[in-house]
């Protein structure tokens, strides 16, 4: 650890985080990478934040200053930071050991990268592992239409130059939400970014977080797209491609936060919002894939074990049923329900057969070759289809064999040296 000229500085935004502050201070002090300094930047905290902050002594610099906002603390960090580098650490997120010495090195040896980015294991209140891991590494061509249709991006998995901030301007005061999404979409529009699929950090979910509050995440994430793709166009003609992609998986994304929130009718709307804006979104299978997680929280998303399909199959066809009933007859649409029907039926059926419900996968996967024939002669469609005849005793069976084959393979190998 370095107070002189650090390589990073590891700024902290904490309000009333006191007893997750102690697990994020310390997972920065246990970094192999010692070239480094910690900032914490107490936004209006009234618990007992800055008795634990003080336990560290002054291997952490410490900031009070009066509640402004999660922007406005990161800002004053920025601002407050020697490094060459800028770390953005929420008081309930962790470093894993080797997170700045994997992402130092790699804005070291290439001067044009204006930030590193790595995956991320999600965890619970506990710091226990959860099922959903996010691990990509995305062209950086390609990465501000990626995270503009979807952004994948944690504050805490990216390590940025602090003069890629001065160019591009501080976090936005007037976001209360999906202010990090608005910056990422900042620097990766104009800027080199760099990924790794190391799982570097540490995702906390916390019960009633702000993430948690869908009406004003879909407030903000509208925010954020107006700010960089325009306002809605007023006609049918003056939408572009880029528009019409961003605006639909932002009201997509909404729609799966109501879902979680368990509001029906505001995921509905969202969902219409989503097929009038991007009325393609509503051929493409990744959309009913989501959709068909339905209520599943952050941190479990896709996991089986946890996922109720059969109410998320259910809310998923009423949806798409009331949608056709609504604009099915409009223009465009009619040509586009039968695929519509045939991916959200295709999805649903992958979704029962990843959780070994075979028989009702084959019902759907037939239900999608109804409406698309087509499917019939996708690879894909037909490998999964013959896999589901085959019965859940039978696949265990299978697996278990090869273990105890693979065993004595082994065995014999070891005994032959």
């Amino acid at each position: 650890m370095s107070k002189a000229n650090p390589a990073v500085s590891v700024i902290i935004p904490n309000y009333n985080h006191a007893q997750y502050i102690h697990d994020a201070i310390t997972s920065v002090l246990n970094q192999r990478y010692r070239n480094f300094e910690v900032i914490v930047v107490d936004d209006g905290s009234t618990d007992n934040s800055r008795d634990v902050v003080a336990q560290f002594g002054d291997q952490v610099k410490y900031i009070y200053k009066q509640n402004a906002g999660l922007s406005a603390a990161r800002n004053t960090g920025i601002e407050q930071a020697q490094g060459t580098f800028i770390g953005l650490l929420d008081a309930d997120d962790m470093y894993e050991p080797d997170f700045m010495n994997t992402l130092v090195p790699i804005l070291y040896s290439d001067s044009d990268a204006e930030a590193a980015y790595c995956g991320y294991q999600f965890v619970d209140e506990a710091n226990q592992p959860l099922p959903q891991k996010e691990a990509r590494s995305i062209p950086p061509a390609d990465l501000f239409q990626v995270l503009a249709e979807g952004n994948f991006l944690v504050p805490e998995s990216i390590l940025v130059r602090k003069r890629c901030y001065q160019k591009v301007g501080l976090f936005d005061l007037n976001l209360r939400a999906c202010e990090d999404v608005d910056m990422w979409l900042r620097i990766s529009r104009q800027y080199k970014v760099l990924g790794v699929t190391n799982l570097l950090t540490r995702h906390r979910i916390l019960p009633n977080s702000m993430s948690t509050d869908p009406s004003r995440q879909t407030e903000n994430r509208l925010a954020v797209m107006r700010k960089h793709f325009g306002s809605k166009p007023l006609h049918e003609s003056d939408w572009i491609e880029s528009q019409r992609r961003a605006y639909g998986q932002a009201y997509l994304a909404s729609s799966i936060e109501y879902l979680q929130a368990r509001m029906y009718d505001r995921a509905y709307e969202s969902f219409y919002h989503m097929a009038v804006v991007s009325p393609l979104s509503l051929t493409q299978l990744n959309t009913y894939y989501e959709l068909g997680c339905g209520e599943q929280p952050k941190g479990y998303r896709g996991d089986f074990a946890s996922l109720n399909l059969n109410a998320s199959s259910q809310n998923l066809m009423k949806m798409l049923n009331q949608l056709f009933l609504q604009i099915g007859k409009q223009k465009g649409y009619r040509q586009i329900r039968n695929e519509a029907y045939s991916q959200a039926n295709m999805a649903l059926g992958l979704l029962y057969y990843g959780a070994r419900r075979f028989s009702r996968a084959r019902k759907l996967m037939l239900r999608a070759a109804i409406y698309n024939g087509s499917l019939l002669f996708n690879r894909r469609f037909a490998t999964t289809f013959v896999k589901s005849f085959i019965d859940a005793g039978v696949i265990e069976m299978y697996h278990k064999r090869r273990r105890q084959s693979e065993s004595v393979r082994l065995s014999s190998f070891g005994s032959k040296s």
